[in-house]
């Protein structure tokens, strides 16, 4: 059993959204390779603001990789200053009452390059693959349970609350070791793609070679816009990284 000499690093990280032209995409990424920290959100589209949310929670993740309740309420915090309440309208401002909603999955590779750590919030997913083979993945392990409603990040405090719980850290977080595989790879994906991935039909072609074949924005395009014509895919913002 081994890792590739060359490492486990980022081969491929990109992203399409769900509609074309001014739409704004509500997914964001963040790579630190050289840190060996690689993050994720996918803000929910019924909030106000998500897209920035989303990115807010990435790059705060990068800087400091430990998501606890001090951690959560800095970044909510953060949100409501960017925003003047007093200037909005009546419906901006119901709409930024309500609050904010974002998943987070991050990612930390924690003895080089040895073992990675996840942590999960919400229906954004981690695959551990061995070659064509899914390991396992974390937080969701079968297609069926993107069909639930995820527990989500929020800008309002009050919603965060599980934060607090003894065990949250623990039950948000996996840890992979890569070198129990003979070709490990982590997938990193948003829910629309991370459902295609866990509904993989027997008989029919690696799914994961297709996702590690990926090498740049229009081999993703083509690849998601085939699959939603076909209806294999749902339309949503959809983000991928690729890692080994």
């Amino acid at each position: 059993m081994h890792v590739p000499e060359q490492g486990f690093t980022l081969r491929f990280g990109g992203t399409v959204a769900k509609a074309d032209g001014a739409y704004q995409n509500e997914d964001s990424y963040t790579a630190s390779p050289r840190r060996g920290i690689y993050a994720m959100s996918d803000g929910a589209s019924v909030s106000f603001n998500s897209a920035l949310w989303a990115r807010m929670l990435v790059r705060r993740f990068a800087r400091r990789p430990m998501v606890n309740p001090e951690w959560v309420c800095e970044a909510a915090d953060e949100f409501a200053h960017m925003h003047n309440r007093d200037a909005m309208s009546w419906n901006q401002q119901a709409s930024f009452d309500k609050g904010s909603f974002a998943s987070l999955l991050g990612l930390r590779r924690i003895r080089k390059p040895d073992q990675v750590q996840v942590f999960a919030v919400g229906d954004t997913i981690a695959a551990l693959c061995d070659g064509d083979k899914v390991i396992t993945s974390f937080p969701y392990q079968s297609a069926d349970q993107f069909d639930e409603s995820p527990q989500l990040i929020s800008t309002r405090p009050s919603l965060n609350n599980f934060v607090t719980d003894t065990n949250f850290y623990a039950d948000h977080t996996a840890i992979w070791n890569l070198s129990d595989y003979n070709e490990p790879a982590v997938l990193c994906v948003t829910d629309a793609l991370g459902k295609w991935l866990l509904s993989r039909q027997a008989g029919e072609a690696s799914r994961i070679a297709l996702l590690k074949s990926i090498r740049n924005r229009y081999q993703l395009t083509t690849f998601v816009r085939r699959e939603r014509e076909a209806r294999r895919m749902r339309r949503d913002d959809t983000t991928l990284l690729v890692l080994w």
